[in-house]
């Protein structure tokens, strides 16, 4: 099982995958909303982020591919850089690898147009007819980074 991680300034959303390239399957995809305005709510981000993996982490070798944020001019909010250090002390405590998936990688991955966006080429993919619950920008960033891990 590969667990697709995407952290936002607002929420953290999860894809549970399973599969390898050509079997590869979107199980359910969940959004955990949080805030960043005190350390207990990174802390009970945190205490959410292990129920979740813990309850589904049974499964042998089950991994979380982590898309990374964004860095530089244009980069990552600060809250989502810290939700995506929390996703990291959660699965460090649940036990489970993290790999660390980084966005320009996703668009061979996918096998995108020369002008085409990894993201829209991750909807074309996974969710043709646009009738996936909770689809999203930040979800087509978390299945993109559990198939790439998938395919590895």
């Amino acid at each position: 099982m590969i667990f697709g991680v995407n952290a936002t300034k607002s929420a953290i959303v999860v894809a549970q995958t399973k599969g390898a390239s050509a079997k590869f399957v979107i199980s359910a995809i969940r959004l955990i909303p949080f805030q960043v305005r005190s350390g207990d709510n990174l802390a009970e981000l945190l205490q959410t982020l292990i129920r979740f993996f813990q309850c589904k982490g049974k499964v042998a070798c089950s991994v979380i591919a982590l898309l990374k944020c964004s860095s530089g001019r244009f980069g990552s909010c600060l809250e989502a850089i810290k939700g995506e250090a929390i996703v990291e002390l959660a699965a460090s405590q649940c036990g489970l690898r993290v790999v660390k998936v980084a966005p320009q990688s996703l668009k061979g991955t996918l096998g995108c147009a020369k002008d085409q966006k990894w993201r829209d080429r991750a909807g074309e993919v996974f969710n043709p007819n646009g009738k996936r619950p909770n689809w999203s920008k930040s979800a087509a960033g978390a299945v993109a980074a559990a198939f790439k891990v998938a395919g590895e």
